[in-house]
């Protein structure tokens, strides 16, 4: 079996509502995701998806989809993608780092393989741990009314763990932010804390002490990506474990953070990962150093959604409350069918019976929403 085929395309996503974060303090209102279809020899083909933003990343849309039409894809045609470790050590030889660029084409692969054997993307991982992952929900920057308001709406709707968006705002608002929350949902709902880089060392310190009266379960990414040092520092200074999001792209950066005891929480996120086969090795090593892994998205499409929730299955490891499995519901319309995922409650339901990844893309929606796209074929 041999890759022949490898086709990529942007895709325009509005969000619901526009989201309010230390990167997009104005709101981000919709973004382009990259979706990526490979076919073999065989007539067999993957679904891939990978959906960065430059504020996060160095890479882009625009870049990813330029470095698989013009390095991955021509370095990988003709493989085999059920050889994995050969796959990736090619795509490293031809384009070191870039792993939102690289994620789609694993992805894709790991669909293949699946199909091939006939099992789940989850038992190429290893196997099924569970049958169902709950879901968090995100809240952007907004009043602490409006914020709580928000909190006990989707309590009531049935989500038991809130992510709150700190770091776009001023400190004091968002203390006032996470106070009025808590208040307002109760002790039992594990609040989840992502300053995306919105500090620095001193206000990290001062806000995380001040914010411990809450309780919150974790903070995600206090400090800019590059300040491993102030991550130390503030992980050995306050009572909260910290997690490592944007600092977090390979298992070199996987191991530099545990020899440095900079966090205490991994955020996994496929994409940014590098793809499925990088991120399982991420959670091994933080299984190994007792760390455990939350399940985290960007802004994403339903393919980057199933393809979390297969990893979320099969890692031993994860944080006991929610997971980032609901990003594919802050769209208004995603590019796979009515009905692509079971849920029970604000469960979300892990698929059985299933070859590879599971889904298919509705083909109308990709189409009317294609910003760019090319095919290269062997």
């Amino acid at each position: 079996m041999k890759i022949v085929r490898i086709e990529a395309a942007t895709v325009w996503v509005d969000l619901v509502k526009p989201y309010i974060t230390a990167d997009y303090p104005d709101g981000m209102k919709g973004k382009p995701c990259v979706i990526v279809r490979m076919t073999t020899d065989s007539d067999l083909s993957g679904l891939g998806e990978s959906d960065p933003f430059p504020t996060f990343t160095y890479e882009s849309p625009e870049s990813v989809l330029h470095m698989i039409r013009h390095r991955l894809g021509p370095a990988i045609l003709g493989m085999d993608p059920g050889n994995l470790v050969a796959l990736h050590t090619k795509m490293d030889a031809v384009l070191p780092g870039w792993s939102f660029a690289k994620a789609p084409l694993d992805v894709a692969a790991y669909d293949i393989l699946g199909q091939a054997w006939g099992v789940p993307m989850y038992m190429l991982l290893g196997g099924k741990l569970r049958d169902q992952v709950p879901m968090i929900w995100p809240i952007g920057g907004d009043t602490p009314e409006t914020n709580a308001r928000e909190a006990k709406a989707k309590v009531d709707d049935g989500y038991r763990s809130i992510h709150i968006k700190v770091g776009a705002l001023a400190a004091e608002v968002d203390i006032a932010r996470v106070e009025r929350i808590r208040a307002t949902v109760g002790d039992d709902i594990p609040l989840m804390l992502d300053a995306n880089q919105g500090w620095d060392r001193t206000t990290a310190l001062r806000t995380i002490k001040r914010l411990e009266i809450s309780k919150p379960s974790m903070v995600e990414q206090p400090v800019p990506a590059w300040d491993i040092e102030s991550m130390v520092d503030i992980q050995a200074s306050v009572g909260v474990p910290i997690s490592a999001d944007e600092v977090l792209h390979s298992h070199h950066d996987a191991m530099n953070l545990i020899r440095r005891d900079a966090a205490r929480v991994f955020s996994l996120k496929t994409g940014k990962c590098g793809g499925l086969f990088r991120t399982r090795q991420i959670a091994a090593m933080a299984e190994a150093a007792g760390i455990p892994c939350f399940v985290n998205s960007m802004i994403e499409m339903g393919v980057s959604v199933m393809t979390s929730l297969h990893l979320a299955a099969s890692i031993p490891n994860l944080v006991d409350h929610g997971h980032a499995l609901m990003s594919n519901l802050r769209i208004k319309e995603d590019i796979l069918p009515a009905g692509s995922f079971q849920y029970e409650g604000r469960n979300i339901l892990v698929p059985e019976g299933i070859a590879g990844l599971g889904v298919k893309l509705d083909m109308e929606e990709v189409e009317k929403r294609t910003l760019d796209h090319f095919v290269l074929e062997l």
